[in-house]
């Protein structure tokens, strides 16, 4: 536009005026838009830095107290720490000699353990032989007796069969002969 204004003749320069004041009538227009917004934003920025102020008032004082307190229990601990660090070390020092001194004893208990187990396997063994021995003798003893018994009983009970039929031939024999 400013290059036309400087170019133009005078017919022309009199639109070329208009457009230039209708220009520079935008350009102020779009210049009081822009300084209207910087104040709404500056406005809006003052609420809330001072928003923001009273937040970290508050944080202040509900934080200032916490981190008081934080201090003191951390003052404590680490005096507490100072205090028994020695006596910690020497209950660690006693806890790995006693775990090693329990280690050895269980590592000698499992060995006598294992002893032992083979011991009564050799022993269970052994008894399971002689049970088995003992009731196989006992077997063959009740067979023997079994068998000694039973011949002899079966023989009286032939012989007493054989005398039965002989007693009874004997009467049919008396009493065929008395009822003659």
């Amino acid at each position: 536009m400013l290059a036309m204004w400087f170019q133009g003749t005078d017919a022309v320069s009199e639109i070329n005026t208009n457009l230039l004041t209708i220009f520079i009538g935008l350009v102020a227009l779009a210049m009081l838009v822009q300084v209207t917004a910087l104040i709404v934003l500056a406005a809006k920025s003052v609420k809330a830095i001072k928003g923001l102020a009273e937040t970290v008032d508050e944080l202040k004082q509900k934080v200032l107290p916490l981190i008081d307190s934080a201090t003191q229990i951390s003052q404590t601990a680490e005096y507490l720490l100072s205090e028994n660090a020695p006596k910690v070390r020497a209950i660690a020092d006693n806890l790995l000699e006693t775990s090693d001194l329990v280690r050895g004893t269980a590592q000698h208990f499992e060995e006598t353990l294992a002893d032992a187990n083979l011991r009564t396997q050799r022993q269970v063994a052994r008894v399971d032989g002689m049970v088995t021995a003992a009731l196989t003798a006992t077997v063959e003893v009740v067979e023997t007796i079994g068998n000694g018994i039973r011949r002899p009983a079966q023989k009286i009970a032939s012989l007493a069969g054989q005398a039965k039929r002989f007693a009874e031939g004997l009467l049919a024999g008396i009493k065929s002969y008395a009822s003659r």
